[in-house]
């Protein structure tokens, strides 16, 4: 009795019979061997202790032996050797089955801080035959450091900097005390109750901003970036860094030039 195999195969096989002359019989057992890769992208966060990616392999038959499943580095790669490691033992479509994994390992200290790099794939075939077909022949692997992020909680933001606005006297902060709270939105992103901490309705009520404006940044090992729009419309840019001591240390600067220095210290 024939296994059951995925649809996508099914649907793949009707494109063949469509583009042949002669109709082309789907067999999973003695029909033309097709291999595709179950996706054609995906993404690797890498921690220090290292993280593996299984990427699966579909075949459009099935044999009585283990197969080895052939694959390429494309020259579009910008990921290095060093940063990756594809192990030999995983390539394989086990004997009676139409699947096989490819094991892909990211090497922490090789990958460069801040930076994503991709390695993309060719799959040449599976065994022994070269057809892999161009339908999901490619694929690519985002891979980037990604270290443990804790910043959530109730802090209290020292301000210091100044304001370009000459309606308003061209007003500085200096060491301005603010309470805001860091909440988390996903593994390494996290909103500033007050992206601005305060410095906005210190400076500007006279305009009616007399409120908070949300803020947001993400933490990539202990590297703080994010930007948002203000209530003026101008847009909000935010870098920092994530101290030893457990502060952070965050610098805005928004589209009018105003510019502030700010440590946030948790309570």
């Amino acid at each position: 009795m024939k296994k059951i195999i995925n649809l996508s195969f099914v649907f793949f096989a009707l494109m063949l019979i469509g583009c042949e002359e002669d109709p082309l019989v789907f067999d999973g057992e003695n029909g033309q061997t097709v291999a595709t890769f179950a996706s054609t992208s995906g993404t690797l966060p890498v921690p220090e202790e290292g993280e593996t990616f299984e990427l699966t392999v579909e075949s459009t038959t099935k044999s009585n032996v283990d197969r080895t499943i052939v694959v390429e580095v494309d020259d579009s790669s910008t990921a290095d050797p060093s940063e990756y490691d594809i192990s030999s033992t995983s390539l394989v479509i086990p004997a009676g089955e139409y699947t096989g994994t490819v094991l892909i390992s990211g090497n922490f200290e090789a990958i460069p801080d801040l930076t994503t790099t991709t390695l993309v794939l060719n799959l040449s075939g599976v065994g022994g035959t070269e057809n892999a077909g161009s339908y999901r022949s490619t694929f690519s692997l985002d891979m980037f450091k990604k270290c443990p992020s804790e910043l959530v909680g109730t802090y209290i933001a020292s301000s210091t900097g100044a304001s370009t606005d000459g309606n308003t006297g061209f007003p500085t902060v200096n060491n301005f005390e603010y309470e805001v709270t860091i909440e988390r939105t996903g593994d390494l992103t996290y909103t500033i109750s007050d992206g601005v901490a305060g410095v906005y309705i210190e400076w500007y009520t006279p305009y009616g901003y007399t409120f908070e404006t949300e803020g947001n940044f993400i933490d990539v090992c202990g590297t703080l970036s994010g930007s948002w729009q203000d209530a003026f419309g101008s847009t909000i840019v935010l870098n920092g860094s994530v101290n030893d001591d457990g502060t952070l240390t965050i610098n805005w600067v928004n589209g009018f030039g105003d510019e502030v220095t700010a440590t946030y210290t948790k309570q």
